[in-house]
């Protein structure tokens, strides 16, 4: 069957033409995807054959019982704890209240970037959506995944974020699989609700974006990753090379995760190397090294087809987007804001910063027993961090979430070291180690509780309340007041939520609207952005214009604010010159 399908990808290689491909995608065959088709029909030809020979491989081994001939040790570092029904039962109840929390509300305004993706692409055709990408917006599993969803369940806001909730709820199960592998069972029960009464997981999970399916593909891809080191086996390398290259589909970041997982491969060659004679026999399986570099050949090449159609746009315009200069590129901000949203869910100063020292504490625990799982922790966050702090882009603290399963993991680690720690000033022997194991298990719950009362705070607010603002402008302006939704909320209701609003994206636009009422209302949203980017038209505005109404949002500088022309600075208005479209 595997030779058969083979044979089918390599004539369609063949006989497909760059031409047809385009046509078929676009309806049309200008050369707007350039060598986008030729890219794709021969990754298309070389996994055909891949397969064909991984079938015929497959066969000849079999015939010489070579699975047996080699056999798989074990370096004895994971945890092979058995789950009991009971542990299974317990995962399937977090799932499914996880599942109830992430669906409530889940039809709240959509967000700026939300927004965005569902008229970008979501709204689009299926076969458009996987030859284009012209901006950084573009989440490429995501929007085939929301793509389908609007086909199931029809537009709008809630039909756009079940991908979300879907990724949301399989990153907990993921999130079980490698706390099961690295602290134990009980460990990763605690860590899964923890996980599952996150106001920022919820907050997340009910975001139209990649971000719960890069979170999953991280999780996922680093449990196979050890699976796959210590076993060996062929199903686990297949499944870590797909889990890459889904996860880098979903979004970039996802190669800051393999960036970790190949330090942590350059180790273990060091450490074999190194390793006196003795040692080496405790080693890990000596064909590990070739499979991991066949896995990330397969998973790289697995990504190239998967992008290929689109990735002359994403070189040419996505990959080049700049960010100018603001707060949003100062990495002191991104702290800053990390701790505001900390806040926002309940979390006050002093309680962050022990929840770092316990975190550290986790990471320090974890190491010594595994010196694999430290980098594997804190490398992702890192690297991305490092790598767009040098390339001065904007950094936001979702930029970030993708580590969550990995910090939740070793601050749940932590509570057990910390009260460990705590408890030798009073006490030692056996006694100590059941009692800190007691008190570790109570402070999580604890903090899963307390957790758990933060959630509501997701549904209090929505991300961004655009409706709401439209609402009120309709309900207080008279007909022959004018409207203008300026930068970023001058897209949101010109594309979306007002398309017959003016809108102005410079000081001229913006005159030249004045020009034409006597009273006119300004609406705008995320005042870094404005200021920064229209600064002559945010002077005029904060000079001008004064503050009618503001409709809070959960996003951070999110708010969007309904503003109105004072009656000393009106321009009279021209006769016969009197509506809301430009």
């Amino acid at each position: 069957m595997a030779s058969l399908v083979g044979v089918g990808m390599g004539l369609l290689a063949i006989l497909a033409s760059g031409a047809s491909i385009e046509q078929a995608l676009l309806g049309e065959s200008r050369g707007q995807l350039a060598w986008g088709p030729a890219l794709f029909r021969g990754m298309l030809l070389f996994h055909g054959f891949a397969l064909i020979l991984a079938a015929w491989l497959c066969t000849r081994c079999s015939r010489i019982h070579c699975n047996s001939a080699l056999p798989v040790t074990n370096t004895g570092q994971a945890d092979r704890e058995q789950v009991s029904i009971g542990a299974w039962f317990f995962l399937v109840a977090i799932c499914a209240a996880a599942l109830a929390l992430r669906l409530w509300k889940l039809d709240s305004c959509l967000w700026y970037d939300e927004l965005m993706t569902v008229v970008d692409f979501l709204q689009r055709p299926l076969r458009e959506i996987v030859a284009i990408f012209p901006s950084q917006n573009q989440h490429m599993l995501y929007s085939v995944l929301g793509r389908a969803s609007f086909v199931l369940f029809g537009e709008g806001a809630a039909s756009a974020r079940v991908p979300a909730v879907m990724f949301g709820v399989l990153s907990i199960w993921a999130l079980f699989l490698l706390g099961k592998r690295t602290l134990g069972v009980r460990e990763a029960l605690l860590a899964c609700a923890l996980m599952a009464v996150s106001y920022h997981h919820v907050w997340f999970s009910q975001n139209a974006r990649g971000y719960t399916g890069l979170l999953f593909f991280s999780i996922l891809s680093t449990w196979l990753f050890l699976e796959s080191l210590d076993r060996g086996g062929f199903a686990s390398w297949v499944g870590y090379g797909v889990a890459i290259s889904l996860g880098t589909w979903t979004h970039m970041t996802m190669l800051f995760v393999v960036g970790a997982h190949g330090v942590v491969f350059l180790g273990l060659l060091g450490r074999r190397f190194f390793a006196r004679k003795g040692a080496r026999a405790m080693a890990i399986d000596p064909g590990y090294s070739w499979k991991t570099l066949l896995a990330w050949a397969f998973g790289g090449t697995l990504t190239l087809q998967l992008h290929a159609l689109s990735l002359p746009e994403f070189l040419g315009s996505a990959l080049h987007e700049e960010s100018k200069e603001s707060e949003w590129t100062d990495p002191f901000w991104v702290v800053r804001e990390s701790l505001a949203r900390l806040q926002d869910a309940g979390m006050a100063g002093f309680v962050v910063l022990v929840g770092m020292f316990v975190v550290v504490c986790g990471v320090i625990s974890v190491s010594r027993r595994d010196w694999r799982l430290g980098p594997l922790m804190l490398l992702p966050a890192l690297l991305g961090g490092g790598t767009m702090v040098v390339l001065g882009h904007n950094l936001w603290p979702r930029f970030f979430f993708f580590c969550m399963g990995f910090v939740i993991l070793m601050a749940v680690r932590g509570a057990t070291v910390v009260s460990d720690l705590t408890l030798r000033l009073v006490m030692k022997g056996d006694r100590r180690n059941v009692l800190a194991y007691r008190v570790g298990t109570a402070l999580t719950i604890l903090v899963i509780v307390a957790s758990s009362i933060t959630v509501g705070r997701c549904y209090a607010l929505p991300k961004q309340d655009y409706t709401g603002a439209r609402d009120f402008v309709e309900s207080q302006r008279k007909a022959t007041d004018g409207v203008v939704a300026i930068g970023l909320a001058a897209d949101a209701y010109q594309r979306y939520f007002a398309p017959h609003w003016s809108m102005a994206y410079s000081q001229q636009e913006l005159d030249e609207v004045r020009a034409r009422y006597e009273a006119l209302w300004l609406v705008y949203t995320l005042p870094t952005q404005a200021k920064n980017w229209y600064p002559k038209m945010w002077e005029d505005i904060q000079n001008d214009f004064e503050i009618v109404e503001t409709f809070y949002g959960s996003l951070g500088d999110g708010h969007v604010y309904v503003c109105r022309l004072r009656a000393a600075d009106a321009v009279p208005a021209q006769v016969g010159d009197r509506n809301d479209t430009q």
